[in-house]
């Protein structure tokens, strides 16, 4: 049966195949995060080194989804998309087979570079099989499936690492992975609607300079908070970021088919839209990063525990998302995407009020507001990006979506960890929670978690006024509404 002659079919059959394709991501993804003990203890590495495991993924994804996005445009979206797939499941089967530290490392820069593949092609192929009337829905869909992923790959994942071991993570998600890759080679239209365009070339410059920008700024944020912010290696990454940043500019602008049109940032609503998503992740990643450490080493519960306060982000993430994006059809982008912001601006504003004494019930709120706060917002921003394009570029237009989120989330991470451990600093205790097991004077005990608390409050409060920056940003812009817009 041909599903692409009719579209209200072909739609929910693409949606299926990435659908399975995008849970597994972010399934393997946590997962990996909660192998990475059993992994140092197998390898014998210890926390700095085998951080490497998930860095290494993190850097190759985020550095190659904007080069990804143009291969795409230009020699078709099906392609790219199931050739990510099938490097996808080797990365799986050499993570599986890893005999040494070395080899696991290489499965991980497989698998990232795969998952750039995936990640620029996956929301640009839904995109394209729903109708434009339908865009915030099909992309709040997508959100959902990532929330879902969230929430019971972690459980799943932990499910296998616990009986049965690390392995057990990359072997399942061969198996699902190739599921995904015969339904996808089954479903999706040969070329998807971008025609191969033999007159264009790829920007190897671009994508080498794009790629160098990303990797130095990351890395220099990752160890900003450990290695210092006026070191040489944290400096050095900097300026190699700003010449390569230069120096892609300069290519973008004097090559035939650069990578990325830069008149784009010409457009108030794409500026305003890319700007708004970084503010606004690099605030939410204190949340996601700093809360656990909160739960359990200053509240004294239990991982388990933690996890079931967490559990309300994804889940409301999950429900709000496609109901933001087919409000954002029907209405425009504008409210629900303020909505979203306040809800977030919300959540991280009653985090600056925890102290050593709060209640659980004050975590899961937060968590409530943070979910949907993260759904309502995604949906329509993302859609409203999107507009700005046809379709033949949604493939390095969704690549910058991704990419920012990244470059959001990582940035957040280093700033508020380095304000957390100025401030342990500056009340002359080491700012490490793990140092709680070994002490066992109750007074130190209770400066220690003092101590954190009031950096993650100082943490929290610039994560509060960066939203309202970005709320700020986006209540001047337009309100793109789809549902009587002719398609392109």
């Amino acid at each position: 049966m041909n599903f692409s002659k009719n579209q209200n079919i072909y739609k929910w059959w693409v949606y299926s195949s990435i659908a399975v394709v995008i849970f597994v991501q972010v399934g393997d993804q946590t997962g990996t995060n909660i192998a990475m003990p059993s992994m140092s203890s197998e390898f014998n590495a210890d926390i700095p080194t085998v951080q490497w495991v998930y860095l290494l993924y993190t850097l190759c994804i985020s550095s190659l989804l904007l080069p990804m996005g143009r291969f795409s445009d230009i020699f078709g979206r099906k392609y790219v998309y199931c050739s990510g797939l099938v490097v996808f499941i080797i990365g799986g089967i050499v993570a599986t087979i890893s005999t040494n530290f070395p080899m696991l490392l290489i499965a991980r820069a497989i698998q990232g570079i795969a998952v750039s593949m995936i990640l620029a092609n996956g929301m640009a192929l839904l995109v394209e099989a729903f109708p434009k009337s339908e865009r915030g829905l099909a992309l709040g869909l997508y959100l959902s499936v990532i929330g879902m992923g969230g929430l019971l790959g972690t459980i799943l994942s932990g499910y296998l690492v616990s009986e049965y071991g690390w392995r057990a993570l990359y072997m399942a998600s061969v198996f699902v992975s190739s599921g995904g890759l015969l339904l996808s080679l089954f479903v999706l239209k040969k070329n998807s609607s971008v025609k191969l365009k033999s007159h264009s070339k790829f920007d190897w410059y671009g994508a080498i300079f794009s790629a160098g920008t990303l990797a130095s700024f990351l890395l220099s944020m990752t160890f900003s908070h450990t290695l210092g912010w006026g070191s040489f290696p944290v400096l050095m990454g900097f300026l190699i970021s700003v010449f390569c940043l230069i120096m892609f500019v300069w290519r973008e602008r004097v090559f035939d088919s650069p990578m990325i049109d830069l008149s784009l940032f010409r457009n108030p609503v794409f500026f305003v839209g890319t700007l708004g998503r970084f503010l606004t992740f690099m605030a939410g990643s204190s949340v996601f990063f700093l809360m656990p450490f909160y739960i359990i080493q200053v509240m004294g519960l239990s991982a388990f525990t933690a996890a079931v306060l967490s559990s309300p982000m994804p889940i409301m993430m999950t429900l709000t998302s496609p109901l933001s994006g087919k409000i954002s059809d029907k209405y425009g982008t504008k409210w629900p995407t303020l909505c979203g912001l306040f809800c977030w601006g919300l959540a991280i504003f009653i985090s600056t009020t925890l102290t050593v004494d709060s209640t659980p019930f004050a975590v899961l709120l937060i968590h409530f507001l943070a979910g949907a706060g993260n759904g309502i917002f995604q949906s329509p921003n993302q859609s409203s990006i999107v507009s700005v394009v046809s379709s033949e570029k949604y493939g390095v237009v969704t690549s910058v979506i991704s990419m920012v989120r990244t470059a959001g989330n990582l940035t957040g991470t280093a700033v508020a960890t380095s304000i957390v451990v100025l401030t342990m600093s500056s009340m002359g205790l080491e700012p490490n929670l793990s140092i709680l097991e070994t002490v066992s004077d109750p007074q130190k005990i209770a400066e220690i978690r003092f101590a954190f608390t009031e950096g993650i409050s100082r943490a929290f409060m610039l994560a509060t006024a960066i939203v309202v920056i970005s709320f700020s940003l986006n209540i001047f812009g337009p309100n793109i509404k789809f549902v009587s817009a002719k398609s392109k």
